[in-house]
């Protein structure tokens, strides 16, 4: 990459990612993805639109049921929340429309979840390519075969990255300062 002239030089800072089992890889910060890591995320998960699949199912009830395709889509959406998440009420009408409707509510949340693990090893993928020296031709392929918990940790540095996420290590030091009356 070239040299900027920057006036105030990015900090240089590392991650270790990883642990002494599954092994340790050294991550740059950044504090953002670059245009590479973004363009090579979505080059991988173009054909995977969570919403064009929640679109459809909410179609589908909005069509059969009469219902406003804004209500259908606020009724899938509850009830994929309900189906990952545990949380969320419903009605005799919803509750009689999830079982009428579980075949696709069901298919939809399996496919959810596909997407998501989908997302974790393309990012993974993209920060292994473009952060670490000789990686250049990792794929998202590669990142199939690392371990889970370095896959999963991985992931996680890049929603720390992206202000997705907050750093559990500045967390745990303002729990700290906060309980020490700082």
């Amino acid at each position: 990459m070239a040299k900027l002239p920057f006036k105030t030089e990015p900090k240089t800072e590392t991650r270790e990612i990883g642990n002494e089992d599954i092994g340790i890889l050294e991550f740059p910060v950044l504090n953002d993805l670059t245009v590479r890591e973004q363009a090579f995320i979505t080059d991988k998960l173009t054909a995977n639109s969570t919403f064009l699949e929640i679109a459809r199912i909410a179609n589908k009830i909005s069509r059969a049921t009469k219902m406003q395709p804004i209500a259908a889509h606020a009724f899938v959406t509850r009830c994929v929340t309900f189906q990952m998440l545990g949380k969320g009420t419903f009605d005799e009408r919803d509750e009689n429309m999830r079982i009428k409707y579980a075949r696709e509510l069901e298919e939809l949340g399996a496919y959810l979840l596909k997407s998501q693990w989908e997302r974790q090893v393309v990012t993974a993928a993209a920060l292994i390519r473009y952060r670490l020296k000789g990686m250049e031709e990792f794929s998202a392929e590669d990142a199939r075969d690392l371990s889970q918990t370095l896959l999963t940790e991985i992931y996680a540095f890049s929603l720390i990255e992206t202000g997705q996420a907050s750093d559990p290590e500045e967390e745990l030091e303002s729990d700290v300062a906060t309980a020490l009356g700082k």
